[in-house]
Formats: structure tokens, sequence, C-alpha cells
């Protein structure tokens, strides 16, 4: 059972469910159409947002080219401009309430990008 963390007037966020992943790599292959597979800018996913009980958007932790943690957002064309500034205010926030491995130690994520990577494709 999904529980929201918040809620926006349209937007509804949650943590990323086993159940979210065939959504979250399509919104990934619509953000890289040319990509076969998963890729290390898959990252490891962490939260949605949805709307109408669609998912429109993810986030994903990431390591940039200094092996520093950052987060990608990939989205689905259906969702605006505003809901997008809502979802990265959101996320921002989340991340600095969070104290586990995957968002302050880089060798952590880069292993569990590789256990996604190897589990997905």
């Amino acid at each position: 059972m999904e529980t929201p963390l918040t809620h926006q007037e349209i937007l509804q966020f949650t943590e990323v469910y086993l159940s979210d992943i065939a959504t979250l790599k399509t919104i990934f292959f619509q953000a890289f159409p040319q990509n076969q597979s998963i890729t290390p800018a898959f990252g490891v996913p962490f939260l949605v947002a949805k709307k109408e009980n669609e998912t429109v958007a993810f986030a994903s932790l990431t390591l940039n080219a200094k092996d520093g943690i950052d987060f990608n957002i990939y989205n689905n064309p259906i969702m605006t401009e505003e809901e997008k500034l809502i979802f990265v205010s959101f996320v921002t926030n989340y991340i600095k309430k969070q104290d586990t491995g995957n968002y302050h130690n880089p060798e952590q994520l880069k292993n569990m990008i590789n256990k996604i990577l190897q589990w997905l494709n």
C-alpha cells in the first residue's frame, strides 16, 4: 500500500517500490530513446511523482563526473514546468532529511547503481 509523503493539489509523492520499476524504465527510455538498456544515468530511483495515480516523474540518485552524489529527475512529457519545479523542490528537501548511505556515501551509491544495472539489464 502506497503512503503519500506529501500531497500537493495535483501531485502526490511516494517512495519507489519494486512495482514501479517497469514504469520508471519507460520514463527513462523516453528521455534516452537511443538507449537499448539501462545505463548508470538511471541511478538509484528513490521518489516518484504521481498525477491522478499515474507515475509522471521519478527522482534518482546518480554520481557526477567527480564521483559526487547528485540527483536527476526524469519525467513524462505530460508534466508541466510548474509541476517539475514543485517536484525538484520536494526532492531537494527530502534529500536534506536523509541520513542513509546512498544519500551521502558515493562508494555505496556506486555499488547500488551497479547492482541495479545488473538486475535490470
